[in-house]
């Protein structure tokens, strides 16, 4: 209990040296032009950028970082960042898109391949405890069926295969994980890593499906116990308290006669959101807000936690909305508010939760925990001058770097002199020749 007391004291202290709360930033291109028919000027869409912002989620501003834009579109079926390095991943189309969170241009744009005919990489996260992208890809396959109106062969969805995958973003390339084929259909309800235990939930509509990262094989399954008309949505985990929170939204309804149709229908008269937290082993779902919180949540802009404060950030679109993970009470409703015409900031990403995780639980494949087996030792630390890294392992590279991702000292001996370096949080990245890499944490003081 004592390392983990000391590990977030750590974690508050410096959460507001490098937070940030990053998405995209779409903007539209309007022309006017004079339409004879109703004989008046109307603006019409001529296209759209994208660009990367942040926003600041107790005032509701969203700030362009850099002044790169882009003529592209990406998908909202993942987002994630890696906090050490400060960038921001996303897929466009095929491709996989590496932005820098400091200038926000994108520098690192490859195709997504792998041993499957699809490009789809989706629902995917980085792992703050052993800095690997995880998501899922989805193989469908297809049957030709003969369409005797347009008297042609058509390709007809027979099946999809869902199957759990890591990814390298330098080369847009995914390696499967595991053998299990997953029937569950994932969706945008949301998903989230445990870097703790190392698994990776996802939300199969009623159900909440935990992913083993060691092996890619089922961790645990559970029905999510709700009332009906219920669903669990937008779900995050808060590396503070290790709870998986979300919005569970519901709907109130009564029955209605149809006299077109002359059944009786059920019609939706209310719906209420409140923030909630589920138990990952039974799917039990504990209702925290006392009453509704009056907006939903926006799947598409996403949701993250704000470890300092203890609050559940969401947005329905125009509003971040923050509750606190105690109460479940509102504590702030901000308006966003863009530059330049901006119009909306969707996935939006934390790089505060979670920062430097250890994994706990042990490995099922070798039988140990790997970070004991790493056996990589840093003393002092915090250190002033010189710091000492003690392992068994061979590294050919050594690398100090900054918050901002910035490289400050390189290194191929294990005693490193720091002293030129300002005060601060500093992550040391090693590589082997494998080219397998670990990340530790430094504070220079």
């Amino acid at each position: 209990m004592k390392k983990h007391i000391i590990f977030f004291s750590l974690f508050i202290f410096f959460s507001n040296v490098f937070s940030q709360n990053v998405g995209i930033v779409r903007k539209n291109y309007i022309s006017t032009i004079y339409d004879s028919l109703s004989m008046s000027n109307i603006d019409v869409f001529d296209s759209s950028t994208i660009r990367l912002g942040s926003i600041n989620p107790t005032t509701g501003v969203v700030t362009n970082i850099g002044n790169s834009e882009y003529k592209m579109g990406i998908n909202l079926t993942g987002a994630t960042i890696n906090p050490y390095l400060n960038h921001y991943y996303i897929a466009s189309g095929d491709r996989l898109l590496t932005f820098d969170l400091n200038t926000g241009n994108i520098i690192n744009n490859v195709p997504i391949t792998g041993p499957y005919p699809t490009f789809a990489f989706q629902n995917f996260r980085f792992n703050t405890s052993d800095s690997v992208i995880y998501g899922m890809v989805p193989n469908n396959f297809y049957s030709k069926y003969y369409d005797s109106t347009v008297m042609d062969s058509l390709d007809v969805l027979d099946s999809t295969q869902i199957r759990f995958a890591t990814i390298n973003p330098e080369t847009g390339k995914y390696t499967i994980t595991g053998n299990t084929s997953y029937s569950n259909l994932y969706t945008l309800a949301g998903n989230s890593i445990d870097p703790y235990q190392m698994v990776y939930y996802y939300s199969a509509v009623d159900t909440l499906v935990g992913i083993d990262l060691y092996t890619g094989n089922t961790f645990s399954e559970v029905k999510i116990q709700l009332p009906s008309n219920a669903i669990f949505e937008n779900i995050s985990y808060s590396c503070i308290d290790t709870a998986i929170y979300g919005i569970t939204r519901q709907n109130y309804t009564s029955i209605v006669y149809d006299s077109l149709l002359m059944i009786n229908i059920e019609v939706i008269d209310s719906t209420t959101f409140r923030l909630s937290k589920i138990n990952p082993n039974n799917g039990n779902v504990e209702i925290i807000s006392p009453y509704s919180i009056g907006f939903s949540s926006n799947l598409s802009v996403g949701s993250f936690i704000d470890p300092s404060s203890l609050t559940f950030y969401l947005s329905d679109g125009n509003k971040i909305i923050g509750v606190s993970l105690i109460s479940g009470l509102v504590t702030s409703i901000e308006t966003k508010t863009f530059s330049s015409g901006a119009i909306a900031l969707n996935m939006i990403r934390s790089t505060e939760n979670c920062y430097g995780t250890n994994e706990i639980r042990i490995n099922t494949r070798t039988g140990i925990n790997e970070i004991e087996d790493k056996e990589i030792k840093i003393f002092p630390n915090p250190a002033q001058n010189k710091i000492t890294l003690i392992y068994q392992s061979t590294f050919n590279k050594i690398e100090i770097i900054d918050i901002k991702g910035i490289i400050r000292l390189k290194s191929n001996e294990n005693n490193i002199d720091i002293s030129s370096l300002p005060e601060g949080l500093y992550i040391i990245k090693l590589t082997n020749q494998d080219g397998g890499v670990i990340f530790k944490k430094i504070v220079k003081n």
